[in-house]
């Protein structure tokens, strides 16, 4: 009689649950964001009789549910540490290594295809006869692989695409690789890709010493620092129990700016946007993140201080505020949004310098440097 009654209750559970989960779909609104993964979800799916027939529309459907399921991020956090733990988290896109810093993992990339894009970047150094300074930041993975196990840190193939790099002809390479590999030091955010408020100055330095300018001390910035910051790769990860990092802002003191985007006709005066804190991603408080064209112009700068363009992805974002004393206007241009020329812009803008500041990855992966005008 006992065993009978179990088994009632375990069946008017399950029951109790299959009717519940599409009560929840069809009584609790639709979550259009994801904080947590910061990605959009799925719309729910329209069904066609072209759909029907390949079986995209049961796939769709499928995605939609999965993305609504109630209790998703915690099923989704469920599901990171038991392939953290099982030891499978080489088959993720993210990796742990052991001081808990959460890495991407290596990129494969065709030699050609590297090269190809470095052609195209020294070719705009020979049509605008301007200095050309590649800076290619290396991944935290790479740099941090003594932290992995063994296995893992030998993928990274970061060594022989940075001298690819550096041995292109008609560029001048800042080199990273010999500074960051020092241990000890925190160069990156143990929940984000990018580089911390120490490691973009390391890369100042010795972006400066290449171009033959003087580098202000570490003590010529204010820093400034909020806590609780979560990154990129916690996010993609879903490892939700990462500890927050620290994150660090360094203001030029006596620097007056204007600040524009090519996509917003206001300006502002000021490199930093603290709304940006109230929102989940916090790394668009540089710059207001990721525009086709971000002009920067120091008020207080001599009238035959340089020009710099610098092309760049997100880590030229942080890079930037540091460059702003020793120039008079810095041209923020990012490839993956601006369509136009580049050699037109430098010539528009009175450019005397360009440097191009990316991430190794995405040297690697990024199309718009093959088709960079």
């Amino acid at each position: 009689m006992k065993q009978k009654a179990c088994s009632i209750v375990t069946v008017a559970l399950f029951l109790a649950l299959i009717a519940l989960v599409p009560l929840y779909w069809l009584l609790f609104p639709r979550k259009n964001f994801s904080d947590s993964e910061r990605r959009y979800l799925s719309e729910p799916p329209k069904l066609s009789a072209a759909d029907l027939k390949n079986w995209s529309f049961d796939d769709a459907v499928e995605t939609y549910l999965a993305d609504q399921l109630p209790c998703r991020d915690a099923l989704v956090g469920l599901d990171a540490y038991t392939m953290l733990l099982s030891g499978r988290q080489v088959a993720e896109e993210i990796w742990r290594d052991r001081e808990g810093y959460l890495v991407e993992a290596p990129v494969e990339a065709a030699p050609d295809q590297i090269q190809k894009r470095m052609n195209r970047i020294a070719a705009l150094g020979e049509k605008t006869g301007l200095p050309v300074y590649v800076m290619a930041v290396p991944s935290t993975g790479y740099v941090r692989r003594a932290a992995l196990p063994q296995a893992l840190g030998d993928l990274y193939q970061d060594e022989a695409n940075l001298k690819r790099i550096c041995d292109t002809p008609g560029i001048v390479p800042v080199d990273l690789e010999e500074t960051f590999l020092q241990e000890g030091q925190s160069w990156y955010y143990r929940t984000d890709h990018h580089w911390t408020g120490q490691g973009a100055y390391a890369a100042y330095r010795l972006f400066m010493a290449a171009a033959g300018h003087e580098a202000l001390s570490y003590d010529s910035f204010y820093h400034h620092t909020v806590e609780g910051y979560v990154g990129s790769t916690r996010s993609r990860s879903a490892l939700w129990l990462a500890k927050p990092d620290t994150l660090t802002i360094d203001e030029p003191m006596d620097a007056a700016v204007t600040v524009t985007f090519s996509d917003d006709d206001k300006a502002y005066d000021s490199l930093f946007f603290y709304d940006h804190l109230q929102e989940y991603d916090w790394y668009p408080l540089f710059l207001d993140g990721n525009h086709p064209v971000t002009v920067v112009e120091n008020q207080n700068a001599p009238a035959d201080a340089p020009v710099l363009v610098l092309v760049k992805d997100s880590f030229g974002n942080t890079l930037a505020p540091l460059l702003v004393p020793s120039y008079r206007k810095i041209v923020l241009v990012d490839p993956r949004y601006y369509r136009g020329s580049v050699s037109g812009l430098c010539a528009e803008q009175g450019a005397d310098e360009v440097l191009f500041c990316y991430s190794l990855e995405r040297i690697c992966t990024d199309l718009n440097l093959s088709i960079l005008k």
